[in-house]
């Protein structure tokens, strides 16, 4: 009688190692997802950035030519950054752009989620 309760009390820990150990590598497998995706972003904000760069001076070159300038199409596109800039900070003072991005998140983690209900 006492080597089936210990043989039942070596089992339930042994189910508890087991699902444990699951519960480790679930969060491990989802951490490795989330970081790969920022890190995918961040290739891909730094690669747009690089490209925003280069055609940002190409604009800033046809506006010099097609005033006679050598100086009104850097401050003209400088200028329009400014506006995106100022366009951002006032959204981010009503809150209204941390909302979109968190409503953007959370779609995409319903998908995620729904996605892994289905499999």
């Amino acid at each position: 009688m006492a080597s089936s309760a210990r043989q039942v009390i070596d089992n339930i820990i042994e189910f508890i190692e087991v699902k444990t150990e699951q519960i480790k590598l679930k969060i491990i497998a989802k951490v490795a997802r989330m970081l790969s995706g920022v890190i995918a972003i961040s290739m891909l904000g730094l690669f747009s950035l690089f490209f925003l760069f280069f055609l940002s001076f190409a604009f800033a070159e046809i506006i010099n030519q097609s005033l006679n300038s050598a100086f009104w199409g850097y401050l003209i596109i400088a200028g329009a950054y400014l506006l995106v800039i100022i366009l951002i900070v006032l959204l981010l003072k009503t809150k209204k752009l941390q909302k979109w991005i968190e409503a953007m998140i959370m779609k995409i983690e319903e998908a995620k989620y729904e996605q892994e209900s289905i499999d």
